[in-house]
């Protein structure tokens, strides 16, 4: 495999390199005192989508991050805006319960058409070209032709071949028509910039405490003074209060992009029950010509990708990464990888994000633990969260009462 050596790639992805981030600080900025209304912790996609739903509501909000919005995970994902989640729609039966499995899957198609929706209003490069389900193994072709026959009972548009669609190798297939792709890091920051919250960038929160009939947010740029403050911190949640702490766990993801080739992938790909994710990224100004983006592998490597929230690649999964694509779509496995980076998702132990105030710290709400679904998912699980804190609507599926305190 032709490449550039890793530590090159270890800390932009290609998302947010293509939209100039990240964007220069200044360390010499004067200590901040701000208040407000709510106090939004973290810039990634649950952020950006709080803010939105603020500025809907007429709630004066502010948006701390540690580092900058878009810089985290939402920045380094695949860009995908899917139906469903990793597990098949079968095991998620198994699992949750028909009505529940049945809920999330509504939810995933809510959440898509508004992230499409919203990304064509905020002029942010998306495109529907569906998605596939590929089996690359017998028992996940039974678990699509399975999953095939409960979607079709409880209405979802999806289509199943028991051949291989693309002629590839793989073992059956499962169409998602109306899916779709989009550039992470533009929507969130394009999100943000209309939610019209002031953003405070190099703001690691480092202490949240009562203070009168409110709250004090302490960060590395100053203080802020708040009547609700909402952690939007996934990932990283067990580093900012021990509540998190065996029940959020962080997991390193791993990502490589190519430089451009011709088109021979029109849509998004999931295979291995969601541990190779791929498409090839249209190459602007240029037809026929699209960068070929694959990450996962992370099946073989649980223990070396566990636990992280560092951003830097390892040679084994980058590796294991490539030999998908060898494997699958060789007429690509030589050509050059442009871009290679990783990012810090957060696992609950059940698969479902997890919302709710914190026990000790009343008016102090949380959106975290998307389980590397957060585009799939996110911005209709902030919906929850934000009626929680502005109206005390109960999450559904998603309250963190399910896992005790």
């Amino acid at each position: 495999m032709a490449s550039s050596p890793l530590s090159h790639f270890a800390t932009t992805s290609f998302w947010q390199q293509s939209i100039g981030l990240p964007v220069p600080v200044s360390d010499a900025a004067e200590p901040l005192a701000l208040e407000t209304d709510l106090c939004i912790v973290g810039g990634g996609v649950i952020g950006s989508s709080i803010a939105w739903f603020a500025k809907q509501a007429g709630i004066d909000a502010l948006l701390l991050d540690a580092r900058q919005p878009a810089l985290g995970a939402t920045g380094r994902n695949a860009g995908m805006a899917l139906c469903g989640i990793a597990e098949s729609y079968a095991s998620a039966i198994q699992q949750y319960g028909r009505q529940t499995a049945r809920e999330l899957w509504q939810l995933t198609i809510y959440n898509r058409e508004m992230m499409l929706g919203l990304a064509a209003d905020l002029g942010v490069p998306h495109q529907r070209c569906g998605s596939w389900l590929l089996a690359d193994c017998p028992e996940e072709a039974d678990a699509l032709a399975k999953s095939m026959r409960l979607l079709q009972e409880d209405g979802f548009d999806h289509h199943f071949t028991p051949t291989d669609p693309f002629g590839r190798g793989f073992l059956a297939g499962l169409h998602r028509p109306t899916d779709g792709v989009i550039q992470p890091a533009h929507f969130n920051r394009a999100l943000i910039e209309a939610a019209g919250v002031p953003v405070i960038s190099g703001a690691a929160v480092k202490k949240i405490a009562t203070e009168g009939a409110g709250l004090r947010v302490i960060s590395s740029r100053g203080t802020v003074a708040a009547r609700r403050v909402m952690l939007a911190t996934n990932g990283y949640s067990a580093l900012l209060h021990p509540f998190f702490q065996g029940k959020v766990h962080p997991q390193r993801g791993q990502i490589q992009v190519s430089e451009p080739a011709p088109l021979v992938f029109p849509t998004a790909g999931y295979s291995h029950f969601g541990y190779y994710y791929f498409r090839q990224v249209a190459e602007a100004n240029q037809p026929g010509l699209g960068r070929w983006l694959i990450g996962g592998a992370r099946h073989l490597n649980f223990a070396a990708e566990a636990g992280h929230t560092d951003e830097n690649v390892t040679a084994k999964v980058q590796a294991d990464i490539a030999a998908y694509t060898a494997q699958y779509f060789p007429e690509l496995a030589d050509v050059p990888i442009s871009h290679r980076w990783a990012g810090t998702m957060g696992f609950t132990d059940d698969g479902l994000p997890l919302v709710g105030e914190l026990p000790d710290l009343p008016s102090v709400f949380y959106c975290v633990g998307f389980n590397g679904h957060g585009m799939g998912l996110g911005i209709k699980v902030a919906e929850r969260a934000f009626g929680l804190m502005a109206e005390g609507s109960h999450p559904g599926i998603f309250d963190a009462n399910r896992i005790g305190t």
